[in-house]
Formats: structure tokens, sequence, C-alpha cells
């Protein structure tokens, strides 16, 4: 059994939201933060989802791979669409992406969106942040205390549409019986403490599709605590009953 349950928000000072996430294919999790002027952001983190998600529903079977190939497909729409508006010649989106595959999970991100795996009671980061500040942490240079209010904590190092050539990070785990999947936009991540998205997380029985919303909406309580300061995503991944 898998229980899913997304959402997206703007937040309280942002004007639009330039998230999107995808849900529509079975068993694959798609989720974006557009950047860009006008109304690029949103254009591109739109493009990118639907675009993913075109490219694998039509496939038989999930891989880190095809994960991969949806990128450029993503890649590609998005540059495609700034051939024909100049205007939006500033704007990408990062991207993180999940898919059932059998007796595992298959992943695939660019940019500083994250997937998270809570399992056995701990929760972890999986995707590693493209970004300035994570470059700098894994350098040695700063810790991850200071990278949440580094000035320049929200520069990323890869986005999709942004050039030609994409490099796309993937990889893959095993599913246990419990497992529980968070992707997040840095509206979430940023606003929230790892351990206390770890305790929201442990705190919930996770064994209905309202057990999800409540905790989503205690997830989304957090990040209005924090002042929202940017558009809050999240998509939420519970399996239950696997074959050990």
């Amino acid at each position: 059994m898998i229980l899913t349950y997304g959402e997206s928000e703007k937040g309280l000072v942002r004007k639009v939201n330039e998230d999107a996430i995808n849900l529509s294919v079975k068993n694959l999790y798609l989720l974006a933060d557009g950047m860009g002027g006008y109304d690029g952001g949103q254009i591109a983190s739109s493009l990118a989802v639907q675009s993913a998600g075109r490219f694998l529903g039509s496939v038989p079977a999930f891989s880190e791979q095809l994960l991969k190939e949806s990128f450029y497909a993503a890649n590609r729409a998005i540059l495609n669409e700034k051939k024909d508006n100049p205007e939006l010649r500033s704007m990408g989106t990062t991207m993180v992406a999940a898919a059932e595959a059998g007796d595992k999970l298959v992943w695939a991100h660019v940019g500083d969106s994250r997937l998270y795996r809570f399992q056995q009671g701990k929760l972890e980061q999986i995707t590693v942040d493209h970004s300035f500040v994570m470059e700098l942490v894994n350098e040695g240079k700063l810790s991850r205390a200071e990278m949440r209010v580094h000035p320049r904590k929200n520069e990323i190092t890869r986005a999709v549409g942004i050039e030609d050539e994409l490099k796309v990070d993937t990889g893959s785990f095993a599913l246990e019986n419990g497992t529980f999947i968070l992707l997040c936009t840095d509206g979430v991540s940023g606003m929230v403490e790892d351990r206390d998205l770890e305790s929201l997380i442990a705190s919930s029985p996770r064994k209905t599709k309202e057990d999800l919303k409540e905790l989503g909406r205690l997830i989304m309580e957090k990040v209005y605590e924090a002042g929202a300061r940017d558009n809050a995503s999240f998509i939420l991944i519970q399996f239950w009953n696997r074959v050990e």
C-alpha cells in the first residue's frame, strides 16, 4: 500500500507561487522550484514537471536512467520556450523526482529541492543540494547551522533549463515496510529544521490518507510559524505492507 499527499503554497512574502508538483503518473512523484523574472519561475517549474511526467507516463517501468532522460526532456522544453520568448531567458528550475521501481525507490535531482527518507525512526537527507553554501559545507568552510542563515543560501549551482548540457544526480535504495519519503522545496527545508521534521513524522501514525494530510498541515504550520518567506511545497509518500 502506498499513501501519497502533496501540497504547494505561495507563502507570506512571494507574490506568486513558482513551485510545481505533479502526481498524475502512478508511483511517480515530481516537484520543482522555479526562478526567473516576469512569470519565468512559474513557467519553468510547471514545464519541468509536466514534461518529465509526459516522458515517464508511457514507460513500462521506472529506472534511474529513465528519470535522468525525463530531466533532459524537461531541460529541452524550457530551453525551447526561451527561444520563443526572450523575456523569459533567465528562467530555470530545480527538480526532484522519485519513483517506485519494484522493491526499490529510484530518484533523480537537480538544484536544492530535497528528497528525505524516514526509516526506523530516523530522517535522512538523501539528495545533496547543488548550492553555493553546500559546496562550502563540503569543503569544511561552513557548518550546516551556518548554511541556514548564510546570505547566499538561495544560490544554486545547477538548474534545469539553463544550459544545453545538464548534469543530473541519480540514485536508488531498497524500500522497507514503513519507509516514508519527503520531497520538498527549500521553502520547507529552509524554514523547518530537520530535527523538527523528524519529530513531526515520527509522531504521525501515517496509516491513512487523512493521517498524511494532517502531517502535511503540521509541516505547513511550522513553515508559517517560521515566516513562510518563500513558496513552500512538499510531497509525502508512505510505503506499508512491503514484503521484507
